[in-house]
């Protein structure tokens, strides 16, 4: 958990964020192997972290991402990168990390703009999947998620996919 409480220290996004979201960004991810930590010259270079979860949990996840349990994170098949963090210029090691380890896997993220409040969602899937399958989850994921968040009264997040 130290090294990644570095690379935390490290991201000009995640520093400025109160150690009561590493708590629940991180400690969830460990217990349930969730995550992968990139090392390099025995110093760890990136980490992400993802959560597994069905379609009650993702709405709560959008609609407030501090708001998962530990229960949460394995609690369906919608995988969603909580953290992704390579404050020293190893994203792409690590995207191309995860398209190998994962490659039939679909992941999304809320990916958030530092100079606004505003976060966007991203997809993303392994290198074995055929596109056009991806893409067409990807779809169905999104009008299942439209479907339940348009009549609620406590939905805050403005659902915009990034292309």
């Amino acid at each position: 958990m130290g090294k990644v409480a570095w690379l935390w220290a490290c991201s000009p996004l995640h520093k400025k964020w109160p150690l009561s979201v590493f708590a629940i960004n991180v400690i969830p991810a460990i217990q349930t192997n969730q995550f992968a930590l990139l090392i390099k010259n025995e110093l760890p270079v990136a980490f992400c972290s993802w959560a597994s979860l069905d379609l009650e949990c993702e709405v709560k996840y959008i609609n407030d991402v501090t708001s998962l349990y530990a229960k949460d994170w394995m609690s369906g098949e919608r995988k969603w990168f909580i953290d992704w963090i390579a404050p020293f210029g190893h994203n792409m090691e690590l995207y191309k990390y995860m398209r190998k380890k994962y490659p039939y896997e679909l992941f999304r993220a809320i990916r958030l703009d530092e100079s606004s409040k505003t976060g966007k969602i991203a997809e993303f899937h392994g290198g074995g999947i055929d596109k056009k399958l991806a893409s067409k989850i990807f779809r169905q994921y999104h009008h299942e998620l439209m479907s339940e968040v348009k009549n609620r009264q406590d939905f805050n997040f403005n659902i915009e996919k990034e292309n």
